[in-house]
C-alpha cells in the first residue's frame, strides 16, 4: 500500500488528463469541420475520434476510480490505526488509579474516568455528566470545569487538599497543540495519602525517638558520671543510683523491642502460635501484673469478672497479653493519681469483648483519627513528658486484627477514655449474652 500523499498526487493527474483529453476531443472535431468539405467524411471522422476519446476517457476514469479506492483504503487504515489508539488510550485512562478530567476551551467537560467518578460518594446513582461542576463541587471546588481551565492557563503549580481526611493532589496540564491555540486542559488526582502519612510517620518517629531517648540516656549519663567521681561512698545512695541506671536501661531496651516487633510485622513476619486459651485468666494476670503500676498513682482498677466465666478463645497467648498490657498500661499512664480503671469482658455468641475504660486525661477530638497511627503522640502526652514510643496501639490493632478481631477507642477529652477490643471465640464456646 502506497503514501496517501502519492493516491492524492495521481488522482489530480488523472482528472486534469480526463480534461485535457476533453479539450482535444473538441478542438480535433473543429479541425474537422474545418479542414474536411464532405459531409459523410466529416461524420466518419467525427465518430473516430469520439470512439478514440471515449475510450482514452474510459482508461483515465478507471485510473481515477482506481486512485481513488486506493485513497481511501489508505484513508480508511489510518483512521481505523487512530481509532485503534484512542480506543486503547481511553482503556487505559479509564482504568488508572489517578483520576483524570479533560474540559474543552469553552468549559465543557469532554472526558473523566472511573476513578474521578469513585471520588464523588456523595452521589450514589451514576454520575450525571451535564451535572458535572455540582458533583465536582461537593468534592472540591477546584475540580470544577472553569477552574481547571483557569489553573491550567495560570501555570499553576499542583496543590494537595484535604477532603473527608484523605488528601489528593491535582495537577493541571494546558491542551496547545498545533500552532500555539489553545484547546483546553487537563486536571489528573492522585491519592497521595499513604504518602503524606508516612511523611507524617518518618515526623512523629524522630520526635518520639529524640523524646524517648534523650532522658533515660541522660539519666544513665548523669548517675554514671557521678558515681565515676568517687564521691558517693553511701552504700544505700549506690545502690539507688544503679536501680536508676538499671531502671533506664530497661526503658531503653523495651523502646528497641518495640522496634523489633514493629520492623517483624513490617515484614510479614507476625507468626502466630495459636492454641485455645482462657481469656478471663489472661486478664486477670495482666490486670495482677500492672497493680503496682496503679498502686504508684494510687489508682482502683475495677476486675471484678464471674469467677465461673470461661471463655476460650483461639489465640496466640503471648501477643493478646502484650495488647491487653498496651491498652491497661496507657489507660494508667494517662489517668491522674487517685484515678480510676474498669476492666470489663463482654461475652456473646460470636465475639467477645475486652472493655478498658479510665477517668484520665482523655484524647482531644482532632487526635481521635490518629491514634493507631504508628509514632503518633498527641501533643498533650509529649507535653506531659509521659514517655512512650507512639507503637502500642498500633502494634496492638495488628495483633488483634491478625487474630479476626477490631479494636475501637472512644473518648471525651478531660474526662475518659474506653478501648474496645473484639476477638471472635470459638463456635460452641463462651457465655451466650448480649452482642
Amino acid at each position: 500500500m502506497g503514501n496517501r500523499d502519492d493516491y492524492l498526487v495521481g488522482i489530480r493527474k488523472a482528472r486534469l488528463a480526463s480534461f485535457v483529453l476533453v479539450l482535444t476531443c473538441f478542438a480535433a472535431m473543429l479541425v474537422v469541420f474545418v479542414l474536411l468539405a464532405d459531409r459523410e467524411l466529416i461524420f466518419v471522422a467525427a465518430a473516430a475520434i469520439i470512439i478514440a476519446h471515449v475510450a482514452l476517457w474510459w482508461f483515465i476514469y478507471r485510473r481515477i476510480l482506481l486512485s481513488e479506492a486506493e485513497f481511501f483504503e489508505a484513508v480508511s487504515d489510518d483512521m481505523y490505526a487512530v481509532q485503534f489508539r484512542l480506543r486503547t488510550f481511553e482503556t487505559a485512562v479509564r482504568q488508572i488509579r489517578d483520576g483524570v478530567v479533560i474540559v474543552s476551551e469553552d468549559d465543557d467537560l469532554v472526558f473523566m474516568n472511573e476513578t474521578v467518578k469513585r471520588l464523588f460518594p456523595a452521589f450514589e446513582d451514576e454520575l450525571d455528566i451535564s451535572r458535572y461542576d455540582e458533583h465536582a463541587s461537593g468534592f472540591s471546588a477546584k475540580l470544577e470545569c472553569a477552574a481547571i481551565l483557569e489553573s491550567a492557563k495560570e501555570n499553576r503549580p499542583s496543590e494537595t487538599i484535604n477532603v473527608d481526611g484523605k488528601f489528593y493532589k491535582i495537577g493541571y496540564v494546558a491542551l496547545v497543540p498545533e500552532k500555539g491555540k489553545w484547546r483546553g486542559a487537563v486536571a489528573v488526582i492522585s491519592d497521595v495519602t499513604e504518602s503524606i502519612k508516612a511523611d507524617r510517620m518518618q515526623s512523629d518517629f524522630i520526635a518520639n525517638v529524640s523524646h524517648e531517648l534523650r532522658t533515660p540516656l541522660t539519666n544513665v549519663k548523669t548517675y554514671a558520671e557521678t558515681l565515676m567521681t568517687g564521691t558517693v561512698e553511701d552504700e544505700e545512695t549506690v545502690n539507688e543510683f544503679l536501680d536508676i541506671i538499671v531502671t533506664e536501661t530497661d526503658r531503653i531496651n523495651k523502646l528497641i523491642e518495640e522496634f523489633k516487633n514493629l520492623a517483624s510485622m513490617d515484614y510479614m513476619e507476625l507468626v502466630l502460635d495459636m492454641a485455645e486459651s482462657d481469656l478471663p485468666s489472661l486478664v486477670r494476670m495482666v490486670v495482677k501484673t500492672l497493680e503496682l503500676d496503679a498502686n504508684k498513682k494510687s489508682i482502683t482498677v475495677n476486675y471484678m469478672p464471674n469467677p465461673d466465666m470461661k471463655i476460650t478463645v483461639e489465640m496466640d497467648r503471648i501477643k493478646i497479653e502484650q495488647v491487653i498490657k498496651n491498652i491497661l498500661g496507657n489507660a494508667i499512664k494517662y489517668t491522674d493519681e487517685k484515678g480510676r480503671v474498669d476492666v470489663e469482658i463482654v461475652s456473646g455468641q460470636n465475639c467477645v469483648q475486652i472493655v478498658i475504660t479510665d477517668n484520665g486525661m482523655g484524647i482531644p477530638e482532632e487526635d481521635l483519627s490518629r491514634v493507631f497511627e504508628r509514632f503518633f503522640r498527641g501533643e498533650k502526652a509529649r507535653n506531659d513528658n509521659t514517655s512512650g514510643s507512639g507503637l502500642g496501639l498500633g502494634i496492638s490493632k495488628q495483633i488483634v486484627e491478625e487474630h479476626g478481631g477490631s479494636i475501637e477507642i472512644e473518648s471525651k477529652y478531660g474526662r475518659w477514655t474506653k478501648v474496645i477490643v473484639s476477638l471472635p471465640v470459638n463456635k460452641g464456646r463462651g457465655t451466650p449474652g448480649i452482642l
